[in-house]
């Protein structure tokens, strides 16, 4: 009788699911534009793709919650054009940070997305140096058309992250973790070029952290909570007008405003407390400011205003589950890479805008999933916690003397019925 031919594999969609989120990974530093503009597609088709149902947990939900409140603030707006806009780009990176959790099931996809985002960060970086080089007189901020200064060189910093996330996880062979060590002063060196200091600060203070986690376990249990602090105390009061000499003198920029912030925050918290609990409408505050129509360039101020305190508890909830999500417990490396994100992303926070950033959320994304790209190294770690040298096998058991072909002394089949009593 013949043997019966073997099934092919059904072919689906499945496979092609991480795609979608590729591509908004690899535009977000490049042309966020784009990605406001379709991400909502994407992120619709990553989802639909993927042939299941997405399996929600708390931090899932509470991007859907807060994206709901942002559109809730329309009602209630002082600018409803803004707050409409504002709203929409909410739910883009909401719905794009839900699919890229439930698409990256795998350490393969992980590292996909996550070389996606390095390959559109490297562009840029690499474009940054050649508008600097081809320029007749440099100036100090080297920019690229059509992307802000800032937001560009927020993403060179997180691109940086991103590449000691795949360092730390081993990816590929030597010859790619010698191109990633190469990489990272390419980032650094157009991180400069773009003349923003809390880049450059946030670089200094990863390495900082980096190498204080190598001589101090645990180092991440104060990364979060010294963040949240300075997120709060900072902007604030009376140390909103302090004029740090070091700070003004950065990049050769001596501005005794620190570029307009010290003169924002002061109106963006008056604003915020003329209406605490719900603020007045997301977006509406650049066309509140009688300064220069900007924002408030900070976390805290900015989801006060346009959220209010609802929304800066339902996004602290969101950092939160995100980050319990990384599962710092596994292992001391899940709490290095988390750790070197907050430390990274708190000069960012403090004073620039990053909130709906869709660079920010798909990396949120990323981190969530740390225990899908470090399931090998967090056994290891647990071996060598309970003092077990893996690299011996394991000393055999004696077997027991056995009493007929299979059943061992002490067994109750070996045993005498009167024994069994």
């Amino acid at each position: 009788m013949p043997a019966p031919m073997p099934v092919a594999p059904r072919w689906s969609l499945a496979g092609l699911s991480v795609l979608p989120i590729c591509l908004a990974a690899a535009l977000a530093p490049a042309n966020p534009n784009l990605v406001f503009a379709g991400g909502l597609w994407l992120a619709v088709i990553a989802l639909l793709t993927s042939g299941r149902i997405p399996r929600t947990g708390p931090a899932d939900y509470l991007a859907l919650l807060i994206c709901c409140w942002a559109s809730a603030t329309v009602i209630w707006s002082r600018d409803v054009d803004s707050s409409r806009i504002a709203a929409q780009a909410w739910w883009t990176v909401g719905l794009l940070l839900i699919a890229a959790r439930h698409v990256l099931s795998s350490r393969r996809r992980l590292l996909l997305v996550a070389g996606c985002f390095l390959g559109g960060a490297g562009w840029v970086a690499v474009q940054l140096i050649l508008a600097r080089d081809e320029a007749v007189e440099p100036t100090l901020r080297t920019s690229l058309d059509g992307l802000g200064v800032n937001y560009t060189a927020y993403c060179l910093v997180t691109a940086a992250l991103v590449t000691v996330l795949l360092l730390a996880v081993r990816v590929g062979n030597r010859l790619v973790r010698a191109a990633l060590w190469l990489l990272l002063p390419l980032l650094t060196y157009a991180t400069v070029l773009t003349g923003t200091r809390a880049s450059l600060i946030a670089l200094a203070a990863v390495v900082a952290y980096l190498i204080v986690s190598r001589m101090a376990e645990r180092t991440w249990i104060i990364a979060a909570p010294f963040s949240a602090a300075l997120l709060a105390v900072i902007p604030f009061g009376h140390l909103a007008s302090y004029h740090p000499q070091w700070l003004e003198n950065l990049f050769n920029r001596p501005l005794d405003d620190l570029s307009g912030r010290l003169a924002v925050w002061p109106i963006a918290e008056a604003s915020f407390w003329e209406s605490p609990l719900v603020g007045i409408g997301v977006g509406a505050f650049p066309s509140t400011n009688p300064y220069y129509q900007v924002g408030a360039h900070s976390l805290l101020l900015t989801l006060g205003n346009d959220l209010g305190l609802i929304g800066i508890l339902l996004f602290a909830a969101l950092i939160s589950f995100l980050l319990r999500d990384a599962a710092p417990g596994q292992g001391r490396l899940h709490g290095l890479l988390v750790g070197a994100l907050v430390v990274g992303w708190t000069p960012i926070w403090l004073s620039g805008h990053w909130e709906i950033s869709p660079a920010a959320w798909l990396v949120l994304a990323i981190w969530s999933r740390l225990p899908v790209a470090l399931p090998v190294r967090t056994a290891a770690h647990r071996l060598r916690r309970d003092g077990v040298d893996k690299r011996r096998p394991a000393r055999a058991e004696p077997r027991l003397a056995t009493v007929g072909p299979k059943s061992p002394v002490g067994h109750p089949a070996a045993m005498h019925p009167a024994d069994r009593r």
